[in-house]
């Protein structure tokens, strides 16, 4: 997305919660690095067969819930996945969906709140005592910048990319 087209929202507009309909962005936050774009090439590869996926590919298929839509990604040129990605997200309740996911809420939600950048980040999980590993922050970082620059959510420092994306996730009418 190039800057001209980026929305942007004044911070003291909106605010994220510290939660996601429900689901805590400071709980089960677990650090596994793995890129979802990857993990997808990868599914597809096997012919769906989720015991030839790595265990931190694995990771990633269960977070994701993978198995409800892994006939339309197996079956769709790459392209049109992260549409398929991005409705998904959106009709599942956020409790149902793993780390990876909520990974991406948790680097808007800093970036958005208390400041963008890898750096801000980092101390916000210092601060908040999600964890007090740097190499735990740098995991939970490249996932949701990573999962949520490639699914067009997020932008390289962790802001909102896709304003009308966060407003329809933090909606309880997707289902």
């Amino acid at each position: 997305m190039d800057n001209k087209s980026k929305q942007t929202l004044p911070i003291n507009l909106f605010k994220l919660p510290d939660n996601l309909r429900g689901r805590s962005i400071k709980e089960k936050v677990i650090p596994t690095v793995c890129n979802l774009e990857n993990m997808l090439n990868k599914i597809v590869a096997v012919n769906g067969d989720f015991s030839q996926l790595e265990k931190w590919e694995q990771k990633s298929y269960k977070a994701y819930n993978i198995e409800e839509i892994k006939k339309n990604i197996i079956s769709t040129p790459p392209y049109v996945w992260k549409g398929i990605m991005r409705e998904h997200i959106l009709t599942k309740n956020p409790t149902d969906l793993g780390a990876n996911v909520i990974d991406i809420y948790l680097v808007a939600y800093v970036a958005e709140t208390h400041g963008a950048g890898r750096d801000e980040f980092f101390k916000y999980m210092m601060n908040s005592g999600i964890t007090n590993e740097t190499t735990s922050a740098q995991a939970i970082w490249q996932v949701g910048v990573g999962d949520g620059v490639y699914l067009g959510i997020l932008d390289n420092e962790g802001q909102v990319g896709d304003w009308d994306f966060i407003f329809k996730w933090l909606s309880d009418n997707n289902k």
